[in-house]
């Protein structure tokens, strides 16, 4: 079963865009992937990946406009979202758990 090796942050500071959907994926989302500041595209959506949402990714991928990570098995709470360019987020079909209600408050594009 592939993997997101912790080794992302090789591919370069300069990756916008990463796009592994439906790759049978079944690991975790390496907090090496929050080094990619220049990111504005994720999507791992349609995988097996486990365990929880690093914060760092929104700590430091400002740019951040799509994350995608729908139909995994994600759990744990969803950290704030602080991403100020965020314009599309899907986190359906995980067991994610707490409350979501000031998670958005400063996505001011979401759903726009």
């Amino acid at each position: 079963m592939p993997i997101i090796s912790s080794d992302i942050e090789l591919l370069g500071k300069s990756l916008e865009k990463v796009n592994l959907r439906n790759n049978q994926i079944g690991s975790t989302i390496p907090n090496s992937i929050g080094n990619l500041s220049l990111l504005s595209s994720v999507d791992v959506s349609y995988n097996n990946i486990r365990g929880e949402l690093p914060g760092i990714l929104f700590t430091n991928a400002t740019g951040l406009e799509v994350l995608r990570v729908g139909h995994n098995s994600l759990n744990g709470t969803i950290p704030d979202l602080s991403l100020t360019q965020l314009r599309e987020l899907n986190l359906s079909f995980n067991n994610f758990t707490g409350n979501v209600t000031n998670v958005f408050i400063d996505v001011p594009k979401l759903g726009k």
